[in-house]
């Protein structure tokens, strides 16, 4: 197949028509993919809160039935010197040692949940950070995609004013077979062959297609069925 327009060029500006659309699509899915982690970062903030939350319901709790033991063991010392016998003086003083114990149990597991308390609020402060610096991210990539994509919106379409008229050299079967593939293939419908190699398959062309190449001709590969062409010296 004769070809009067330039293969090679036609080829470099799809070539490049494609690399700006992938960048164009490239975009929105960065931006999701930012808005995904933003997203997380509030969802592990929440968790954290909650956290906390709950922690100080605990420990309210503990402190609550730590006032109310003390408040217990102290009625009981009062009821010691009232005594009417040695058994209930006993069985007053053995209550009083259990709950002394159990007290001193509750003070333990409050200084735990104190503990814990503050951890997580460490924790809630990097979270705070965290999102701050996601959603930091989110709006400086769209604000500079948002930009960027005005540049490569019109880069499309100098390119395909490119296209159109290097494809205006094109005719008859040739035309045909190039749109046909094209439009299969985009970009890749069109592949260089140096040294009688496919550019797309690596797959070597026969001596006869080789020759038709030397000559300026446009060949069909017959392993990938790409349009070959020879490039410029």
């Amino acid at each position: 197949m004769s070809a009067g327009t330039n293969f090679a060029d036609l080829h470099n500006l799809h070539l490049a028509l494609h690399e700006v659309q992938e960048q164009l699509n490239r975009g929105p899915r960065q931006v999701r993919a930012r808005e995904q982690l933003v997203a997380q970062a509030e969802a592990a903030l929440q968790e954290k809160r909650e956290l906390l939350k709950s922690q100080r319901v605990s420990s309210d709790r503990k402190s609550l039935d730590l006032k109310t033991n003390e408040s217990k063991i102290a009625d009981l010392k009062g009821k010691l010197n009232t005594a009417s016998s040695n058994r209930e003086f006993d069985t007053i003083k053995g209550q009083i040692e259990a709950d002394t114990v159990a007290n001193s149990v509750l003070q333990d597991e409050i200084l735990e949940s104190l503990d814990a308390i503050d951890r997580v609020q460490t924790e809630i402060k990097e979270a705070e950070r965290n999102l701050a610096k996601t959603q930091e991210e989110l709006k400086r990539f769209s604000d500079q995609f948002a930009a960027d994509s005005v540049v490569l919106k019109a880069r499309v379409e100098e390119l395909s004013v490119q296209i159109k008229q290097s494809e205006s050299g094109l005719e008859g079967e040739l035309a045909e077979r190039y749109h046909r593939l094209v439009d299969a293939h985009g970009a890749e419908a069109m592949a260089p062959c140096e040294g009688g190699i496919c550019g797309n398959c690596r797959v070597q062309v026969t001596p006869q297609n080789r020759v038709r190449l030397n000559a300026g001709k446009v060949i069909i590969c017959t392993a990938c069925g790409r349009m070959l062409y020879k490039p410029p010296e």
